[in-house]
């Protein structure tokens, strides 16, 4: 079968569907590198979000909850935040997708300790509809398009 979301509070504990989950990725390298030359003219001290990931939700007032939680959390810092669900966002510029995109620190003691208090991560707040698409080769699609802007 396809992507299925469900909430972890339904899953969790259960080997099976925890065996699915699609846990934070690095950013592949050859990503990392045309990104540095596209769009941070080669200035590494930019690049950020090597570490990514997607939350999925079925309702906006659920996504609107989680970006309130985060506001709220004293160990998070909100470095960039781009509200692409938007009613006067232009879509075209990402070929119809849309979400509300966070780059984020975590500021707590721990990650202090750890020493990734100074790394940048983007989180993906997605809507079913969205991340569907995305996962049906959507983001595949979006590639082509992206790099087609830069020729």
């Amino acid at each position: 079968g396809g992507e299925r979301f469900v909430l972890w509070e339904d899953m969790e504990g259960d080997a099976e569907q925890e065996a699915r989950v699609r846990w934070p990725s690095l950013k592949k390298p050859e990503r990392a590198i045309e990104k540095l030359v596209r769009t941070y003219g080669g200035k590494v001290c930019l690049l950020r979000d090597l570490v990514r990931h997607s939350l999925v939700f079925d309702k906006a007032a659920e996504l609107v909850q989680c970006v309130e939680a985060i506001v709220g959390d004293k160990d998070v810092r909100i470095v960039e935040a781009k509200n692409r669900l938007r009613q006067d966002y232009d879509a075209w510029k990402t070929a119809g997708y849309r979400d509300v995109h966070l780059n984020l620190l975590l500021t707590s003691p721990l990650a202090e300790k750890l020493g990734i208090n100074t790394h940048v991560f983007e989180l993906q707040l997605q809507l079913v509809p969205f991340a569907e698409r995305k996962s049906a080769g959507g983001h595949k699609r979006y590639v082509h398009f992206r790099n087609a802007l830069c020729l």
